[in-house]
């Protein structure tokens, strides 16, 4: 048991650093490529860090093609691994980040990532619906998501068009040379695989301390892997904010948020179809939906998220796990 718990925590801090590494490197692509913080943390970050749950769909949806009859079970894990890190992600950390540091989105950027924040987790819903997910509708999810990627990249050079008039100019200090931009990109490429490596690991021994719990499988995924697989976006939007790129911090959250419930769990579903327990149809989805909305008329109201907003955020993400636990503690 202290094996474990030590290789925990040895991993997290190890996450930390490669956080760091990925934030430095991302910051230098930003400034050479001259794209806001929050792009860089809607599409570079958000994919990066969302590299343990889509590992685990894929690995997950492998294992069901191997032996269908665990299908049930391993849909209920995964799904709920998902969904959990989004929920967590989506209240806990932006709260802790509304409290830390505040959360801010540039009007322009609002409803383009507020609106992807919705939608995916209204798509899933939708699809859900039926009790499953077959691979064509994996497939949907998809194409929704590189659909999503492009029309970010048109919003994105539109709006530094913008900007470069204003500026008339990019300052050379900001450009990298072919090689800088190689080895840059060599460099986040082997860090992210090294996170999703060590974050598999920390899953792995924190499923080891849990498995004797008695619950059910999407709730074990919620609570359990779930915050787990967000140890990346956590300590990546913590670094971010410690070097005071905000935009990049709020980012790379609320695209991991669009990034988990379309890319993630559609390559899974595409793999080997899925069973979606009611408990996240009825329960965790409409929650999720409803905290959404919550951020966005929050954001509209107060233009910014201080303590107060966050406080509010960390209060839903508890009241939604103790009512999780009383109401759906096993797989309906």
């Amino acid at each position: 048991m202290l094996l474990e718990l030590t290789i925990v925590i040895i991993g997290a801090l190890f996450i930390v650093l490669l956080a760091h590494l990925i934030i430095s490197k991302s910051i230098h692509l930003s400034k050479h490529f001259n794209l806001s913080g929050t792009f860089v943390g809607m599409t570079i970050l958000s994919i990066g860090t969302s590299l343990p749950e889509i590992m685990t769909h894929v690995i997950g949806s492998l294992q069901i093609i191997k032996n269908p009859q665990l299908l049930p079970g391993i849909s209920a894990l995964v799904i709920g691994t998902n969904i959990g890190s989004d929920i967590f992600q989506q209240h806990f950390i932006l709260g802790i980040i509304a409290i830390i540091g505040g959360v801010y989105l540039a009007k322009k950027d609002l409803f383009p990532l507020m609106g992807g924040l919705l939608g995916g987790a209204v798509l899933l819903l939708l699809v859900g619906l039926n009790g499953s997910i077959s691979r064509l509708e994996g497939l949907l999810l998809v194409i929704i998501y590189i659909i999503y990627l492009i029309y970010l990249k048109y919003h994105a050079n539109f709006t530094r068009t913008k900007d470069l008039k204003k500026q008339n100019h990019i300052s050379a200090k900001k450009q990298l040379t072919k090689k800088e931009i190689a080895s840059t990109t060599t460099i986040l490429t082997f860090a992210f695989i090294a996170m999703a490596i060590v974050t598999n690991h920390v899953l792995k021994f924190s499923t080891v301390l849990l498995e004797n719990l008695n619950i059910s499988a999407s709730f074990f995924g919620i609570i359990v892997i779930g915050v787990a697989a967000a140890l990346p976006e956590l300590t990546t939007a913590l670094v971010a904010l410690h070097k005071k790129r905000h935009q990049m911090s709020v980012g790379v959250l609320i695209g991991s948020n669009i990034t988990n419930p379309t890319f993630a769990l559609g390559i899974g579903a595409a793999i080997s179809t899925y069973l979606v327990p009611k408990a996240v149809i009825i329960y965790d989805l409409p929650i999720k939906i409803i905290g959404a909305i919550i951020i966005l008329v929050l954001l509209l109201r107060f233009k910014k998220l201080k303590k107060e907003e966050g406080a509010i955020m960390l209060g839903i993400f508890i009241l939604y796990l103790i009512l999780r636990m009383i109401f759906f503690p096993v797989d309906i």
